[in-house]
Formats: structure tokens, C-alpha cells, sequence
């Protein structure tokens, strides 16, 4: 009878725990970044966001069970001068006040390298949607707190970054490189 009740444990508790859920990570903002580059006339023009969060929940054992939701606050571009700062508020750019934040989730991970990952998600700017593919690395320095460092490229035309006069591709050219460096602790 023991054994049985045992068993019967053994059969309720385990699915419980191979359906642990992923770790949660939390962004700290003054070790993390969050660029762009664009190419205007053949010469690239850098810009970065100084406001993002994130709700990450990552377990590098059990990706199945891992999913990101970072949220970029679009007001907080910065970039070299102040009139590139100015311009792309505007709505023919960002749109910062009707379109505040900009969204990357994704819930589909792969690994392919020692250290390397995959994240298939989705990023919504200017509230279009779009698929992105995001490869990153992975360094920790503790068993609590790792650094994260990736990269994409997207066409701003997608989303519809620049518009009127800026939606011709001749000038400012569609392709936009995103790199991040995050570095995160365990809560």
C-alpha cells in the first residue's frame, strides 16, 4: 500500500516539476544598450534608445519554456545631433505621441552554438507587426547574472518609419541593423 501511495506521488509531482517555469530575469538599465543604424546617403547614422524594459523569463536548459517581452520606450531616442533627435519624433518617423512604445516578444528559441541562441518573435512599431529573427550570445559572469549581446536587421518601411518625403529607399536606405547588449540578474 506504501509503494502504491508512493508511485501515486511520484506520478502527480513529477509532470509538476518538468513544467517548472523559467527563470526571471530582470534588465539592469544602467549595464544595458539598445541601438540602431540606419545608411542616409551612403554614410550610417547611429541612434539608441535610453528607456526599455523587459519581462524575460529564460531557461537556458528548457527553451520551451522561455519567452521575452521587451517594451522600448520611443521617446527616448537619442542620437549625435539634436535636429536628427527632433525629426525622428515626428510623425513621419516614430510618432512618438501616438505610437509611445515600440514591442519585441518572442517565445520561440533555438541554440546553435556553444554559447549562441535563436529567438524567433515579433516586433510592433508604429503598431505594425512583423516577424524578426534575433541572434544573440550569452556570457555569464555569475551563476545570477549574465550579459546578453544580439543583433537584428529589419526594413523601417515595414513598420512605416519614414514617411512623405522620407519613404523612398534611394536616400535613407529600408535596412535598419538593431544591436543590444543586456545584462540581467536572476530574481
Amino acid at each position: 500500500m506504501i509503494k502504491r501511495i508512493l508511485c501515486l506521488i511520484v506520478m502527480l509531482v513529477f509532470p509538476l516539476l518538468a513544467q517548472a517555469e523559467a527563470p526571471v530575469w530582470q534588465i539592469i538599465p544602467a549595464e544595458s544598450t539598445l541601438t540602431f543604424t540606419a545608411t542616409q546617403n551612403g554614410a550610417p547614422v547611429t541612434g539608441k534608445f535610453t528607456q526599455f524594459s523587459g519581462d524575460i523569463k529564460f531557461d537556458f536548459d528548457n527553451l520551451n519554456e522561455s519567452s521575452v517581452n521587451i517594451i522600448v520606450e520611443t521617446g527616448s531616442v537619442t542620437a549625435s545631433y539634436k535636429d536628427l533627435v527632433d525629426t525622428l519624433k515626428t510623425s513621419d518617423w516614430f510618432n512618438v505621441k501616438l505610437f509611445p512604445q515600440a514591442i519585441f516578444k518572442a517565445n520561440q528559441f533555438k541554440k546553435t552554438g556553444d554559447k549562441a541562441y535563436q529567438a524567433n518573435g515579433s516586433l510592433t512599431i508604429r503598431d505594425k507587426t512583423v516577424p524578426v529573427t534575433i541572434n544573440f550570445n550569452v556570457s555569464s559572469t555569475s551563476d545570477t547574472k549574465v550579459k546578453v549581446s544580439g543583433s537584428t536587421t529589419v526594413k523601417r518601411t515595414a513598420f512605416g518609419v519614414g514617411q512623405g518625403e522620407w519613404s523612398g529607399t534611394d536616400e535613407i536606405k529600408d535596412d535598419v541593423k538593431i544591436e543590444f547588449t543586456l545584462s540581467v540578474v536572476k530574481k
